[in-house]
């Protein structure tokens, strides 16, 4: 793409660019210009700087612009600082030092923009684009498209015009007509209709805008139609310009000729064309741009002379070696076709894999959904079937243990007791189905260790089946191995469920036998201690065909109906086991009997003995006034009566409302709080007490197994919580510790 259109374009911005301000007379000569330039100075300095351009000695601006730009910069004259850096970069331009043109254009930017000087801004940013012209065009179209949008801005049709004709014959250079085109209709009205327009340049400017027409014509080979707009910018360009719009033109018409195989006129246009261009070349400037950059052409020449002999020598060397070069890049180039296809093949296979793993991969992201959706329906529904069940268990059996000690019914005592034991059944069953839910959870798989006493532990859970045995006429014997320790360390809760679930199993399915709890030793070091516990039982066995599933939930290890129970007994053991570390073993003989057993870990503890100081404590208890808060009636009922066995005083909130207004009239020792209650709940109305200042402690009362207080309750100010049903002593515990 030639220059020649351009470099008008880089003039008129130039000197349109002193508008801001009219230049003086220049009459000063640079020998006369003092050491530091006022700003009248500078201004006339600008003029002197334009001589040297208009005469390209360019060498005399580069030489002095730089000075005078840090003069005014010194006596902050920003307006001739930009116009002396316009010129100095449009020198570094003409000399092909785009570097330079560059930095110069950019410092001059940054400072107009500073002052908001838009005329500036919209000069400079022409300037740019012709510096990356030929360099970088798509950067000068960055820049021609800033100067185009400022232009519309300032509503400028000078401006707009050149932006316009710039950016048409740089898409035309980059061989993209159909926007080159879109810029050359918006540039030929403004050209022969707009007033701001000089009328002596508006042939010039139709010219321009011709020529790059035919430019357009020609990529789109319609070439009589880029004859046609060629010969009309020939015949308006004038003056000066004229010379460059012409070497445009007749490069474009040699080549349209050419192709139209118009010969005759070729040669015309081809004796113009050398003629203009000799002349050209002897003008001043272009034999002072030669002459700026004769050295670096000179060094060139002689660098490509050199290299041109070279490269014959090294042909003459290596021309008998060529037979043997074109076979050895025969060869290698089928070894690369041969690598490229195995590389395109394994990318291909790698492309189906990974195709094939992203659709299994969705396949499973949406079977995860599901799965968490089930688990999160799964654990609602259980969280929902807790408190439905518990609830009125924590009446029935928190009555039928207030009157199994009222002696008024000793007559009753055996229903009484069958009652306790058929809600304790209940009691057990519920909580079987809770702790297979439970035990799947991360907070279930965790070993809660504690010093506790393995004699008490036993002796509690034979009495739990006391009345089951008697029923079914069995009788139970204990063999503890005496060299056990008192006093072990573990997790009491999960071997308690082990030992209970054993038990009720071999009590249930024995009738009129034996059940023997054979608990012995097995090795001991000074920390630690492995203990073997078996359950043995003469009952009705497990017949052979179902010892595979008993481990199996909801499978039966008998087909006799008057002996089923859940089914759940024996996978939760199996489980709680697995947690421990342990397995679970059995042999069982149809109709003999079936032993159990299993191998268990603790460490060697100790326990002091507090029973003492808490039955003080207990007894301390009596005269303490307690707000019971819960909207059923039996609970509230058992609640009291268990308070007035142990001389405790009380009052009662039907919910969480109720119970603010009463701790507002009346002061309490501590509060029970329920938490499901309408109304308010048990939550909202904690955190309230909380928020009128009173500090009684709070026990919430549950039928969710699946607590944490510290983090479930803990926002809400409440200091602790037990499950329902609770043993009458875990409650009490709870009273003295927070009452004490």
């Amino acid at each position: 793409m030639p220059k020649t259109v351009n470099i008008l374009l880089i003039f008129f911005c130039i000197f349109y660019y002193p508008l801001v301000a009219q230049d003086l007379e220049q009459t000063e000569n640079l020998d006369d210009i003092p050491y530091i330039y006022t700003s009248v100075q500078i201004d006339s300095m600008f003029g002197v700087l334009k001589d040297y351009f208009y005469k390209a000695d360019y060498d005399k601006v580069i030489e002095i612009a730089p000075s005078i730009v840090n003069n005014a910069q010194d006596i902050n004259y920003k307006k001739g600082e930009r116009r002396i850096m316009s010129v100095l970069g449009n020198a570094f331009i003409q000399v092909d030092d785009t570097d330079g043109a560059s930095e110069y254009f950019n410092k001059a930017l940054v400072r107009a923009k500073k002052a908001k000087d838009t005329l500036s801004l919209v000069s400079l940013y022409i300037n740019l684009g012709n510096t990356f012209i030929i360099e970088d065009p798509k950067q000068a179209i960055t820049y021609f498209e800033k100067t185009l949008e400022i232009g519309n801005q300032l509503k400028n049709d000078v401006f707009v015009f050149i932006a316009l004709n710039n950016l048409s014959e740089l898409y035309v250079g980059i061989k993209d007509p159909k926007k080159a085109q879109y810029y050359v209709d918006k540039a030929l009205p403004l050209a022969l209709y707009s007033d701001a327009i000089d009328e002596t340049l508006r042939d010039e400017y139709v010219a321009t805008v011709y020529h790059v027409q035919g430019g357009i014509y020609l990529l789109e080979k319609k070439f009589d139609q880029a004859i046609t707009y060629l010969l009309k910018s020939m015949e308006l360009g004038k003056d000066k310009y004229q010379e460059e719009t012409l070497l445009g033109n007749f490069k474009y018409l040699l080549d349209a000729y050419d192709q139209t195989a118009q010969y005759e006129k070729l040669n015309v246009i081809r004796k113009r064309y050398d003629s203009l261009r000799d002349i050209r070349y002897e003008s001043d400037k272009i034999s002072k741009q030669q002459l700026a950059r004769s050295k670096f052409n000179l060094d060139q020449y002689e660098q490509e002379l050199k290299a041109s002999e070279l490269e014959k020598l090294l042909a003459q060397q290596k021309a008998s070696e060529s037979k043997l070069l074109s076979i050895f890049s025969l060869t290698l180039g089928g070894i690369l076709l041969l690598i490229l296809a195995l590389l395109l093949y394994v990318r291909r296979k790698r492309f189906i894999l990974l195709k094939d793993l992203k659709a299994k991969n969705s396949q499973y992201l949406e079977a995860k959904e599901k799965s968490e959706k089930l688990t999160q329906a799964k654990t609602q529904l259980f969280s929902t079937i807790s408190h439905e069940l518990r609830t009125p268990l924590y009446g029935i059996i928190g009555l039928s243990s207030i009157l199994l000690k009222d002696p008024k019914l000793k007559n009753n005592i055996d229903d009484l007791t069958s009652l306790k034991f058929s809600a304790d059944y209940l009691l057990a069953l519920v909580n079987d189905v809770l702790n297979i839910n439970k035990l799947d959870s991360q907070a279930g798989q965790h070993i809660q260790n504690s010093n506790f006493k393995l004699e008490s532990l036993i002796h509690n859970i034979t009495q739990s089946f006391e009345f089951i045995n008697q029923q079914n006429n069995n009788s139970v014997y204990i063999d503890l191995d005496p060299t056990i320790p008192k006093i072990l360390v573990g997790d009491q809760t999960k071997v308690s469920q082990v030992l209970m679930n054993l038990v009720s199993n071999a009590s249930k399915f024995t009738q009129d036998g034996r059940i023997d709890i054979i608990v012995k030793k097995q090795h001991a070091t000074n920390k630690k201690v492995s203990i073997s516990f078996s359950i043995m039982d003469t009952g009705i066995g497990i017949p052979e065909e179902q010892q595979e599933r008993i481990f199996e939930e909801f499978i039966q290890g008998t087909t006799y109906s008057e002996y089923e129970g859940s089914g759940l007994g024996l996978p939760i053991v199996n489980r709680i086991l697995t947690i421990l570390g342990s397995k679970l073993m059995f042999e069982s003989t149809y109709g003999k009997g079936t032993t159990f057993s299993c191998v268990l870990s603790f460490s060697i503890g100790t326990l002091v003995d507090n029973s003492e100081k808490e039955d003080v404590c207990i007894k301390k208890l009596q005269d303490k006034k307690i707000l019971i808060v819960d909207d059923n009636k039996i609970n509230q009922l058992v609640t009291q009566k268990v308070l007035e066995q142990h001389g405790m005083l009380h009052g009662v909130a039907k919910n969480g409302l109720d119970a603010l207004e009463k701790v507002k009239e009346q002061s309490f020792d501590a509060i029970l709080m329920d938490v499901n209650m309408p109304v308010m709940n048990g939550l909202d109305s904690s955190r309230e007490i909380r928020n009128i200042g009173l500090n009684t402690p709070i026990i919430a009362l549950t039928a969710i197994n699946t607590i944490n207080p510290e983090k479930d309750f803990g926002t809400y100010g409440i200091d602790d919580a037990i499950v329902k049903p609770y043993r009458t002593e875990q409650l009490l515990e709870l009273l003295v510790k927070h009452i004490y």
